[in-house]
C-alpha cells in the first residue's frame, strides 16, 4: 500500500470515538482499509468494497477497544 493508492477516507464511530479509515486499492483489485487506533497501533482490513471493510469494522472495532482498556 503506497499513499498513491488511497482511493478515499471514511470515519467510523466506535467505542465512542471517531477513526479515520483510510482506504487504498490492492494489486488484485480488493480494497484494504487502514484505520489508527493509537500511535503503535494500525491494523489493515481488506475486502472487495470500502463498504464491506467498513463493516468488518463495526463488527470487531468495539471488541478490540474492550480488550484494549482490559489490558
Amino acid at each position: 500500500m503506497t499513499e498513491k493508492n488511497l482511493i478515499e477516507v471514511r470515519h467510523l464511530r466506535a467505542g465512542g470515538r471517531l477513526i479515520p479509515v483510510h482506504f487504498f486499492r490492492n494489486a488484485g483489485g480488493s480494497v484494504a482499509g487502514r484505520f489508527l487506533l493509537g500511535a503503535e497501533d494500525t491494523p489493515i482490513v481488506d475486502g472487495p468494497t470500502p463498504e464491506a471493510v467498513l463493516e468488518v469494522l463495526r463488527d470487531v472495532i468495539d471488541g478490540l477497544l474492550l480488550a484494549r482498556k482490559l489490558a
